[in-house]
């Protein structure tokens, strides 16, 4: 099983800076990458297993955000608040990515657009 607890990651690249959105590739030990985003529901950042496939897909703009993260092989999730840092099964929470409907190519023009 992969979980995601970004105490074990190493940083990779970060794939999207920008003032609204921040994206970023890990790996840990074993190789298995993984992926921090920003949450709207519920707020915070999230750290969550990604496949090679996956990003390949999200690259090219063949899915969204939120899409490459349902489609994620992790069963558990850490998401970091202000105010805790937990584990959780994403069989018990909802999760909503900020910017989650868009493609690679559109939260690279995110700040462009918003003002």
């Amino acid at each position: 099983m992969i979980i995601a607890e970004r105490h074990n990651l190493s940083p990779v690249k970060v794939l999207i800076s920008n003032s609204l959105v921040h994206l970023e590739l890990f790996e840990d030990s074993q190789k298995n990458l993984f992926l921090s985003s920003i949450l709207s529901h519920p707020e915070g950042i999230v750290y969550y297993a990604t496949t090679s496939s996956l990003l390949c897909e999200f690259a090219e703009g063949s899915i969204t955000l939120q899409a490459l993260f349902d489609r994620t092989p992790s069963l558990f999730v850490e998401i970091i608040s202000e105010t805790k840092t937990a584990l959780y099964s994403l069989n018990d929470i909802d999760v909503d990515l900020k910017y989650g409907d868009k493609t690679i190519q559109e939260l690279s023009r995110i700040e462009v657009t918003k003002v």
